[in-house]
């Protein structure tokens, strides 16, 4: 995924040396589909496209992928604006764990919890997916462990389905490109099907 970023250092900024969002509407002419709307980082950017091929014609899964972390005041705007012009979503699929490391595990918790609540006040029903492995730093991927569990609770609390990336990205490192954060294509693939499965497709 060499168009997408992933900031290494912590650099105790609310911004990243690199922003971008990637918006992406499958088959706009298509008014019969259900359709997927997947929010996340370069992981669902990744992964969005595979679970349109393996889903078959009755599904199609749109995308809003961005680098701004929960605490972004223009993170839920942004969206907003997409939902606006978004004709019709059957299911939210909803990530954001690689980004916003200057927060820390509470302050994490509460603007996830935000985000959570602004997505379950739609109409389609909320999939929180589980943030993937860091390969190559362990401390770092201690953080996203506990942004995990903390999502998950949120999850629980919110009535939203908690779908586990983390231990299906962990138990395959091979399925990781060499900057141990991305994913090859056919671990995207592995991802896409996992998530299909997941959700009953």
């Amino acid at each position: 995924m060499g168009s997408f970023t992933y900031e290494e250092k912590n650099l105790g900024s609310p911004l990243e040396t690199f922003e971008w969002d990637n918006v992406w509407w499958e088959h706009t002419e298509n008014k019969e589909a259900k359709r997927i709307l997947y929010i996340g980082d370069s992981i669902s950017c990744g992964t969005r496209g595979y679970i349109t091929a393996l889903a078959g014609p009755e599904y199609l899964c749109d995308g809003f992928g961005t680098s701004k972390a929960l605490d972004n005041p223009f993170f839920k705007p942004s969206l907003e604006l997409f939902l606006n012009q978004h004709s019709r979503c059957d299911l939210i699929l909803f990530n954001n764990g690689l980004h916003g490391w200057h927060l820390s595990e509470e302050e994490y918790g509460k603007y996830y919890e935000d985000m959570l609540g602004f997505l379950t006040g739609r109409q389609a029903p909320v999939a929180i997916l589980l943030t993937t492995d860091v390969l190559n730093d362990p401390e770092r991927n201690c953080r996203v462990e506990a942004r995990n569990a903390i999502a998950a609770a949120l999850g629980k609390k919110h009535g939203a389905r908690v779908i586990d990336l983390y231990r299906l990205a962990a138990d395959n490192p091979e399925a990781h490109t060499q900057d141990c954060v991305h994913f090859t294509p056919e671990g995207y693939e592995l991802l896409a099907k996992y998530i299909l499965k997941e959700i009953g497709l």
